[in-house]
């Protein structure tokens, strides 16, 4: 499973913007999976799966049929992963479902209002945070794989995304 997710955590480092949908159904996958792993830890793997991909699901078919909503999606599901990992990673205890209702709220509003380059920052923050989280790696080592693997995916989205407009 861990190789799986750092797959999908390079996929989401280079193509993030480019394959939008795409962007939508492995970050909605990804939050279902850690979603059902925080609420509903005791519960077998497939149940993960099933949620994992339900909610990959419904984002992609939103990105397809829907694009502004989509992206609001978008930045819900990223936001509320990011929070998730952080504090899992920094063993943040406390009201969870709050911190992810807070989190998804705020990347839903900056996904709607500024797409393109906040899509570009959360699938590659969403993309690092899955590499290093399935990399299992020390807290400091973790934080500096997780801003360099950030500031390339950002970098190369962007230089792509000049050249698309330039032609």
């Amino acid at each position: 499973m861990q190789l799986f997710t750092i797959v999908l955590g390079l996929i989401l480092l280079v193509f993030g913007r480019k394959l939008f949908w795409l962007f939508v159904a492995l970050v909605g996958f990804l939050l279902g999976m850690e979603f059902t792993g925080v609420i509903l830890g005791d519960q077998p793997k497939w149940v993960m799966l099933f949620i994992g991909l339900g909610t990959g699901l419904i984002g992609a078919l939103l990105a397809v049929l829907v694009e502004r909503l989509a992206f609001a999606l978008a930045g819900f599901y990223a936001g509320a992963y990011l929070a998730l990992i952080g504090a899992q990673s920094f063993g943040v205890g406390g009201n969870i479902i709050l911190l992810f209702a807070l989190s998804g709220l705020i990347g839903a509003v900056f996904a709607a209002l500024i797409m393109d380059w906040v899509i570009i920052v959360l699938s590659c923050l969403v993309g690092a945070g899955a590499v290093v989280v399935s990399l299992g790696l020390a807290q400091m080592v973790s934080l500096l794989v997780f801003l360099v693997l950030a500031a390339a995916g950002t970098f190369f989205q962007a230089k792509v995304m000049a050249r698309s407009r330039e032609s």
